[in-house]
């Protein structure tokens, strides 16, 4: 190694807004304890956020409050459907990083690669899918990058149906 002396896990580096900040792992990334999951952001649900909405809360949390915390995944929206495509959520995410100046430095950008076989079957298929999020939200990196759900034997009884 570089000889640099790790640094605590959980650390709290700062407060923004009342909303704690600590160091994720060792490393330089520091996350909020608060997190914006987008899951169902412009969904086929009846009563998803639409893209205006989401906006809204990206501009709130992000920069009138303390969150820094994105989470999303190459599979979100759930549920999809023929206007809510999956992939959607990254890319809303990237047109609200776009809207103004040094709004992407401002997020710590969690996104995901789908579980299971067929996605994460080798190196060149995992680093495809990644550049596919990379360009959907707009971005030349993320900050962090996770295996979705790897463990598909879980029942998931209402995954991706819709909640009406």
């Amino acid at each position: 190694g570089d000889g640099a002396k790790p640094r605590p896990t959980g650390e709290v580096v700062e407060t923004v807004n009342g909303i704690r900040r600590k160091r994720l792992g060792g490393g330089d990334i520091v996350v909020s304890e608060v997190a914006l999951g987008t899951q169902r952001w412009a969904s086929a649900d009846f009563n998803a956020p639409d893209e205006a909405a989401c906006a809204a809360l990206l501009d709130r949390a992000v920069l009138g409050g303390g969150v820094n915390l994105v989470d999303t995944a190459e599979q979100y929206p759930i549920p999809s459907g023929p206007n809510s495509r999956e992939g959607l959520c990254e890319e809303l995410i990237g047109r609200w990083c776009k809207a103004g100046p040094g709004r992407r430095e401002k997020l710590v950008v969690a996104s995901k690669i789908t579980g299971g076989p067929r996605s994460v079957s080798s190196a060149k298929r995992i680093v495809a899918q990644c550049e596919g999020s990379l360009r959907r939200l707009g971005t030349d990196y993320l900050d962090v990058y996770q295996l979705h759900w790897p463990a598909r034997y879980s029942p998931q009884a209402n995954w991706g149906q819709s909640l009406a």
